[in-house]
């Protein structure tokens, strides 16, 4: 089970911060499968990037099987 509650990631650079997710909360069930769709630019990527450990999110909380990705002790392996 992935839950999510109250994700934010906002990029901070040059000129005005962009929050590219916002307050999103969600919760997905084993085999249950989900379409996350929108515009260019609406944060689709970056919200799963958030989820699959590959960007750090500024404040929520995402769990997956019951381990919490924003504990520092988490450990996250990628293989490509």
């Amino acid at each position: 089970m992935i839950k999510v509650n109250n994700l934010v990631k906002v990029f901070s650079g040059r000129g005005k911060p962009i929050r590219a997710v916002d307050n999103v909360s969600t919760q997905v069930s084993k085999g249950e499968v989900v379409v996350i769709i929108g515009p260019s630019g609406s944060g689709k990527s970056t919200f799963l990037r958030c989820l699959n450990g590959l960007e750090a999110f500024d404040d929520g909380q995402v769990i997956i099987d019951g381990v919490d990705l924003g504990d520092s002790k988490t450990n996250i392996n990628i293989v490509l």
